[in-house]
């Protein structure tokens, strides 16, 4: 096989590795700028705490389908959006009550907010997903 051909077959299946890999990301990119655009409420292209809260509470309510005010281990399975699990049940009940949820949520914006300015853009909230899912 001659060089020319040696850097063209190269070059194709470098080509083809990097399509492969943005077309890969693509989709949960867009999935969490729709997430990120549906917490900003006022669309001011940030997320304040207000907002996150909201959010927790709607979210926290689709999930507690019996409307007890906890969410129990049958819940949080029947909900494939969910991302809480065990560490949530901080006092090891084996449900997650409304304030364990509200605290999570807090510490997830806390955690958001790379800049402390009380409010997370759609770059903080990408970043700190990237981070979790490796995405």
């Amino acid at each position: 096989m001659s060089n020319l051909v040696k850097a063209m077959f190269s070059f194709v299946l470098v080509i083809s590795f990097y399509s492969i890999n943005l077309f890969a990301e693509e989709p949960v990119v867009d999935l969490k700028k729709l997430e990120f655009q549906k917490i900003d409420t006022d669309k001011n292209g940030y997320i304040e705490k207000g907002e996150m809260d909201k959010y927790e509470e709607q979210s926290f309510n689709e999930i507690d389908k019996d409307k007890n005010g906890y969410i129990t281990p049958e819940e949080l399975l029947g909900d494939k959006t969910y991302v809480f699990g065990s560490a949530e049940d901080t006092d090891k009940d084996a449900k997650i009550s409304k304030t364990e949820s509200a605290s999570r949520f807090s510490e997830y914006f806390k955690q958001m907010d790379k800049d402390n300015d009380n409010r997370v853009n759609e770059q903080e909230y990408t970043d700190y997903w990237k981070g979790i899912y490796r995405f």
